[in-house]
């Protein structure tokens, strides 16, 4: 008894237990602080990610005798090979060679963060076909120089370690190589040695290379279309789900102005996303939409998420758009359906040293910014598509653009000529069916052949369903086809 309380005295064996409980608890929490971390990371949503693999990391070198896969050269550089980079030509780096040309890059691959997810390479161009190995196994190629691929490289890759990355390009000569010859490839006006009025045969991985690190479910490709008079946005998402069940999945599409970013409209959509590819159509209005026009070329960000239901990772893809209408009607081009006189210059996009890769980019942009200047409102791309930060430029400046592709010029008849010649011109549409610049696709130009020309006249079938809010010109110098255009 003390002062009245009752003191209690704990005993050496109780001191002894308490002592082990606290040193029991002071080791658990930093496990248990990091277990939480560890789950709290579990429930954030994680996004897919794009690493630029662009740069002079890269080494380059020619196999003129075309042996380089009887002799594996995708195992390893070879001794004669120079550094170079992406994107870049050939030419550049081994002047005046044409044929077959080796790649290497060495990089190191993050971890995936997405469960069942992918890793993917996206070429945005190789001229002109293309074949890829990843450690040592082959993942894919493509053939055509203009048009963007995507290869799954999610199972030979080595997540934390270093990975090569070898890529085979073939650039046409005159004489076939493994059966393909120049003149009858989608080449444009290629031509070796070099003249005035033609173009120099380039080739090599002339734009971006990526490594996307991406969830199973990803929006593999998106169009919109805008409506001036209705203000509706009509969007088209292809959503790729690269496992093997079916999921519930949630897409949450979004409009926004491009130059201040805030949402002024949204909806979400719950769908059923089987394995493989399913296209989902949704309508957006925004009220009071203002017009892409020349002398204020108003645009729109238009945004796609897709996300698994009870997944917290998600994919996402944003486009720009604009609110025209292009027409000919009555005999005259109008825009947003006021008359217009076309003021059109046109370009090759060739430029010095990379011939169509400049070393410094503002170059082709500057062209751009001086035809605006001197009163030009529209440029034609002839025979070969616009650099995609040309499109880009064009869209914000307000400058109307005819494309044409490699395959809209001369190209030689073959069995595989018609094939040649979709994938060239499709594929132009379906990389920049977004730029509202973008006003008239072009199908041919100064061709004779009358294969070609045959083949190209029945090509509208086939370009509608991709886009059907440009004009579509077969321009040509053959007139006995004009009845049937």
């Amino acid at each position: 008894m003390h002062h009245g309380h009752i003191v209690y005295r704990k005993s050496r064996f109780e001191e002894v237990v308490s002592l082990i409980l606290l040193l029991f608890v002071a080791q658990a929490l930093p496990a248990f602080s990091a277990t939480s971390s560890i789950a709290r990371a579990a429930e954030s949503p994680a996004s897919s990610s794009v690493i630029s693999l662009d740069g002079d990391s890269w080494l380059l070198a020619p196999d003129p005798k075309n042996i380089g896969r009887q002799e594996k050269w995708w195992e390893a550089p070879q001794p004669h090979a120079k550094p170079t980079k992406v994107p870049w030509v050939i030419q550049a780096v081994f002047p005046n060679y044409h044929g077959v040309a080796w790649y290497w890059r060495d990089l190191v691959v993050p971890a995936n963060p997405h469960s069942g997810g992918r890793t993917l390479l996206r070429f945005w161009a190789v001229d002109y076909l293309a074949d890829v190995w990843v450690n040592g196994k082959y993942v894919g190629g493509h053939e055509d120089g203009e048009s963007p691929f995507v290869l799954d490289i999610t199972d030979v890759v080595k997540p934390g370690q270093s990975n090569r990355v070898a890529v085979r390009v073939l650039n046409p000569t005159y004489e076939p190589i493994d059966g393909i010859a120049l003149m009858e490839t989608a080449h444009r006006n290629k031509i070796y040695p070099y003249t005035p009025g033609s173009d120099y045969n380039h080739g090599g991985i002339e734009d971006s290379v990526e490594l996307i690190v991406a969830p199973p479910v990803r929006v593999e490709d998106l169009f919109v279309r805008a409506d001036p008079k209705s203000g509706a946005i009509r969007i088209r998402a292809n959503i790729r789900n690269a496992s093997k069940d079916t999921v519930q999945g949630k897409l949450l599409v979004s409009v926004a102005p491009a130059n201040s970013g805030e949402t002024i409209v949204s909806r979400q959509l719950a769908r059923e996303i089987p394995p493989g590819d399913t296209l989902v159509e949704k309508e957006l209005t925004v009220a009071n939409p203002r017009l892409w026009q020349l002398n204020d070329p108003y645009l729109y960000r238009v945004t796609a998420r897709v996300q698994a239901q009870g997944k917290s990772s998600f994919d996402e893809d944003s486009v720009r758009c604009g609110y025209r209408d292009f027409r000919f009607e009555k005999g005259y081009f109008r825009l947003n359906g006021r008359r217009i006189f076309l003021k059109s210059s046109h370009t090759g996009g060739d430029c010095p040293i990379g011939v169509h890769v400049p070393h410094d980019p503002g170059l082709l942009r500057k062209d751009l910014l001086y035809l605006k200047t001197m009163g030009f409102n529209m440029v034609r791309f002839i025979a070969g598509v616009g650099r995609r930060y040309q499109l880009d430029l064009a869209d914000e400046i307000g400058l109307l653009i005819y494309e044409e592709a490699y395959g809209s010029w001369v190209m030689g008849h073959s069995p595989k000529m018609p094939q040649r010649y979709d994938a060239s011109i499709l594929g132009m549409v379906r990389r920049d069916r977004n730029h509202p610049s973008v006003a008239i696709w072009g199908l041919l130009n100064e061709t004779t052949s009358q294969p070609l020309l045959n083949h190209a006249a029945a090509m509208l079938p086939k370009l509608r369903p991709l886009d059907d809010t440009r004009v579509v010109f077969f321009n040509s110098s053959s007139f006995h086809l004009n009845q049937q255009v």
